[in-house]
């Protein structure tokens, strides 16, 4: 007991320290899925704002390509290029500004300044209408910056200026107009007029496309080159340089991130970078200026709860990952806590076992010492018992002839006497020879009958012999079945049953003629107490013969009921009797099989009932190996 609660303590002692270790390499797999998980999700938020950002790029850069075009395209009509003034061709001119502007979307004004600045053509556009506007109501934009940038700017070439809102008579337009101009410079020698057309490009439209690219997690800013939002997710933050509004710059709001874009090589258009967990373009709108004003910068930022949210959606599974380890750790220490203490009470009760086994052991070596003593007792027993049942029959076969004889001297000893009184009286020759005949008829009956009952007793004996002895002999074996159905005959007549029998073994053989007296005899006496119940016709068959190897098969078959089928699995185990309420034991086939098997080193087998010729119900198979006479010692 001392010795179990002791493995006991050392296993609590052991498996905490395994509990230890595992919860230490639990936290710290948990700490690696916290950084791989937020590499994951960071990394997946970096490839949406990159992708967000290609996007608003491709957007913004393929505008501003159409910029071009359209007012290439504007310019190059023959209209504009022809000399001279009169009321038609400022007409045609004004058509094909008007045409021109319905066609395309997103223009919201054209206009054609002379080299003084003043407008000599304008058609605003608005919801699909063209609105050309009266000569009284035409402006001087000399003061503007897009027409000095522009009356600069080279002839053949697009100028674009920044993007800003729309200004009407000195104040921004309401709602607020995002746009783009894009001039051409035209001269005297190839258009009709020395001066600039301006197209007004309104950029709501593509701001809302930009914008509607945005998420939590990548929202989309534009900025200037002065570092003013031209587009913001709120909405109170844009357009600071046209609203009066200094402050609101990137560079007042976050100066690291500013100064990191500013530094950017002017030489790039297109430039990307990850730094403050932002990634952003910066690109120019194709006129460099010295100051950087055309520069925009597409910026995607994800929105301040991101980072939260990816550090708490990190940290929740690494710590689900981590109670799980631990959790499944804990139930598997505690399983094999559990099945450890069944282990040591099981190798506990084991051992008390394995003592009481062994005594028990040692008992039943005792035992079976003394039931091969039992056994063999047994066995001789039923050798005497049947031996025993066959001198009561060879006494009964021996009283016919023994009576008969001593009826026979009876009557010659009358006879005797008769002859005696008359030798006294006298008697005649006739009576003297009568006498005679009668004296020697029955000393000859006598003599018969002392003859069988001689040899009854041979028979016996010689049987008796045989049994005592287990000696390999050489002996004929159609005698020893006839001196034992000779002692058999009294059982035959009791039960009125019939045998036949069919020996065509006529050569001496080598065997143990005791043992095979005894086993035929167990055999038959079985089908006599079992097969017959109230049959009229009782038949045994015994048959022996050798077989092609020469080994000796001996046959014993009857017409009786059979045998249960439930019984042929274990018939020759011992006590397996279907009349034990009529004194059997159970014992017959199984010494029987014993003799077979053990002693006479045959085999024994019951015939299924499938393979039984016809009229036959049950039948016994024995086959001994043939042996030679240099067996016999």
């Amino acid at each position: 007991m001392i010795a179990v609660t002791s493995q006991y303590k050392s296993l609590k002692k052991s498996l905490l320290f395994k509990f230890m270790v595992m919860a230490a390499v639990s936290l710290l797999i948990s700490l690696m899925v916290y950084v791989i998980q937020y590499q994951i999700q960071k990394s997946s938020v970096t490839l949406l704002q990159d992708n967000t950002l290609l996007a608003a790029h491709n957007t913004l850069s393929r505008e501003l390509g159409d910029v071009r075009k359209v007012v290439k395209l504007l310019v190059a009509d023959d209209i504009l290029k022809q000399s001279g003034e009169n009321a038609l061709l400022e007409q045609q001119i004004q058509t094909h500004f008007v045409n021109f502007g319905l066609a395309a979307e997103n223009i919201s004004q054209i206009r054609w300044l002379d080299n003084e600045g003043q407008e000599r053509y304008r058609v605003n556009f608005k919801a699909g209408q063209a609105e050309p506007v009266p000569t009284k109501q035409l402006q001087n934009k000399s003061s503007r910056y897009y027409f000095t940038e522009g009356m600069e700017h080279r002839k053949g070439e697009v100028y674009i200026t920044p993007i800003d809102l729309n200004v009407e008579r000195g104040a921004v337009a309401t709602p607020h107009e995002p746009t783009l101009r894009a001039s051409y410079r035209t001269t005297s020698d190839s258009f009709f007029l020395d001066g600039l057309v301006v197209v007004n490009f309104d950029l709501s439209k593509t701001l809302q496309q930009i914008k509607s690219l945005s998420s939590l997690q990548a929202q989309i800013q534009l900025i200037n080159g002065a570092g003013y939002w031209l587009l913001h997710p709120k909405k109170d933050k844009e357009w600071g340089f046209m609203l009066e509004k200094p402050m609101l710059t990137l560079g007042n709001e976050d100066s690291s991130l500013w100064q990191v874009i500013t530094q950017l090589p002017k030489s790039q258009d297109l430039i990307a970078s990850h730094s403050h967990a932002t990634s952003f373009l910066k690109m120019t709108l194709g006129n460099n200026s010295a100051n950087g004003t055309n520069d925009i910068i597409v910026l995607v930022k994800a929105d301040g709860s991101v980072q939260n949210a990816l550090i708490l959606r990190s940290f929740i599974i690494a710590l689900a990952c981590a109670v799980s380890l631990i959790s499944i750790s804990g139930l598997y220490l505690q399983r094999s806590y559990r099945d450890q203490c069944k282990v040591i009470k099981a190798r506990a009760h084991l051992e008390h076992e394995q003592q009481e086994l062994l005594a028990a052991n040692t008992k039943l070596q005792r035992y079976i010492k003394q039931q091969h003593q039992l056994q063999g007792e047994l066995i001789e027993a039923q050798r005497l018992s049947s031996l025993g049942l066959m001198v009561a029959g060879v006494a009964h076969e021996m009283n016919t002839p023994l009576g008969g004889a001593a009826i026979s001297l009876s009557n010659a000893q009358l006879i005797n006497q008769q002859l005696k009184d008359k030798i006294d009286e006298g008697f005649t020759k006739q009576f003297l020879e009568s006498s005679v005949v009668k004296v020697a008829d029955n000393l000859r009956l006598s003599q018969v009958n002392l003859e069988k009952a001689i040899d009854h007793v041979k028979s016996f004996k010689e049987m008796a012999h045989d049994r005592s002895n287990d000696q390999y002999i050489s002996f004929n074996i159609e005698k020893v079945i006839d001196d034992l159905l000779l002692g058999l005959k009294s059982r035959f007549k009791a039960s009125k049953v019939s045998i036949e029998t069919k020996i065509d073994v006529k050569k001496d053989i080598v065997s143990r003629p005791g043992i095979i007296s005894q086993v035929i005899e167990s055999l038959i006496v079985n089908a006599i107490s079992h097969a017959f119940d109230e049959l009229d016709s009782k038949l045994i068959q015994l048959h022996v013969h050798l077989n092609q190897q020469g080994d000796l098969c001996i046959s014993v078959s009857d017409n009786g009921c059979g045998i249960d089928d439930s019984l042929c699995s274990n018939l020759f185990d011992p006590f397996v009797t279907t009349s034990r309420n009529h004194g059997h034991t159970g014992l017959g086939l199984y010494l029987v099989h014993e003799w077979v098997t053990s002693v006479l080193n045959g085999k024994i087998q019951l015939v299924a009932s499938k393979d039984l010729p016809e009229g036959i119900a049950t039948q016994f198979k024995i086959t001994l190996p043939r042996l030679k006479k240099n067996k016999i010692s």
